[in-house]
């Protein structure tokens, strides 16, 4: 139909139109694209939200795990005794405050008094250091970075940055005090928290969900296990090496390697400075048998022992764990870093579970 055909056709006559197929097709392929782009937005506004929130997040997985912990052993008393498992919740936090005031009363005096004797002899140890550094070519220059570092320490300048170490102090013990609070009351009723959570599924997949939970809890109890035996083995290694080296306050140094050994990579460092500043009070040779030592049971731990018991407890590769560690510690710095391998075990149950067993339909072998 031509342009003066149209325009002399009569006012009721329909014009040539689209097809209604054709429209129609359109219509949904455009609800499908309007439907796809509010879908990814709102994704991406969820992993935006989750990543501002992530330290929280972290900090409420920490407070899970203590649950972990404490609910385990409080399982484990109920079950060898008639106490009720809220009972024995209560031992359990008793003996821990209980135990944690023993040892500060039994080793806090002699550990603060060996510190104190540690700085008294701290400017004699400097003074040999001196000495011992001198006849070498870098020694000079390696002092005079020290000294400039602690001229910039004492710099009026540098107060606001010391203001802020404080400040994440604080905030570290901050932290810790919401880790231990949340994880009482998590600890105290988990079925409610998780009856909450399984009902934002459908009905017919709730099961399904609380079995997740259960392994989720089973796998996280037997890393912990494997953790404190890998801290057990480290702790004794120290002490026994320590006193074979007639370093002081073996039991003292060997307690805090074994505690920081909780702490991937870093934790080990942290807990040789105390003793080779120990060891150097004693001679340079000692100092030098200390950092030996230290590596060698580093070197243990890392290569043999921990991979050893997490193969063994709960199935998880070195190289993925290692990897995790990098990722988080890169992502989210040392709460990242202090909470990789639990978070790795917990990816692996439901990869497992919900991927490898549900979807590809193979026999999975969980913890």
């Amino acid at each position: 139909m031509s342009f003066w055909d149209k325009v002399r056709a009569p006012a009721g006559e329909s014009m040539e139109m689209e097809p209604l197929g054709l429209r129609s097709t359109n219509g949904l392929l455009t609800k499908r694209t309007l439907i796809v782009a509010t879908a990814a937005a709102t994704v991406i506004a969820l992993l935006l939200m989750v990543w501002q929130v992530a330290q929280i997040l972290l900090l409420i997985f920490a407070s899970i795990l203590s649950a972990v912990f404490l609910r385990a052993m409080a399982e484990w008393i109920s079950r060898n005794t008639d106490l009720s498992a809220t009972v024995s919740l209560n031992l359990v936090v008793l003996a821990l405050l209980g135990g944690s005031v023993l040892i500060l009363l039994l080793y806090g005096p002699d550990i603060a008094e060996g510190f104190y004797q540690l700085s008294r002899k701290l400017p004699s140890t400097l003074d040999r250091l001196r000495t011992s550094l001198g006849q070498y070519a870098w020694g000079p220059l390696f002092l005079d970075t020290l000294s400039q570092l602690g001229d910039a320490l004492t710099d009026p300048r540098q107060l606001g940055k010391i203001a802020g170490i404080f400040s994440t102090a604080f905030g570290a013990v901050a932290s810790l005090l919401i880790v231990i609070v949340l994880g009482l009351y998590f600890a105290a009723e988990p079925q409610i928290y998780l009856d909450s959570i399984a009902r934002l599924f459908p009905q017919p997949r709730r099961a399904h969900v609380h079995e997740a939970f259960d392994r989720i809890v089973q796998a996280l109890r037997w890393w912990l296990a494997g953790r404190f035996a890998s801290m057990f083995v480290v702790g004794v290694l120290t002490f026994i090496g320590l006193v074979m080296l007639r370093v002081p306050f073996a039991f003292s140094l060997g307690s805090l390697a074994a505690v920081l050994t909780f702490v991937p990579i870093i934790g080990p460092l942290i807990s040789a400075i105390p003793a080779v500043m120990v060891g150097w009070a004693e001679s340079g040779s000692t100092a030098l048998y200390v950092v030996i030592l230290y590596a060698v049971i580093q070197a243990l731990e890392s290569y043999w022992i921990t991979p050893y018991i997490h193969q063994k407890v709960v199935s998880l590769a070195p190289a993925w764990l290692l990897t995790a560690q990098l990722i988080m510690a890169a992502g989210f710095g040392i709460l990242g870093l202090l909470l990789a391998p639990p978070l790795a075990v917990v990816t692996m149950v439901l990869v497992q579970m919900l991927y490898v067993r549900d979807v590809l339909g193979e026999p999975v072998e969980l913890p």
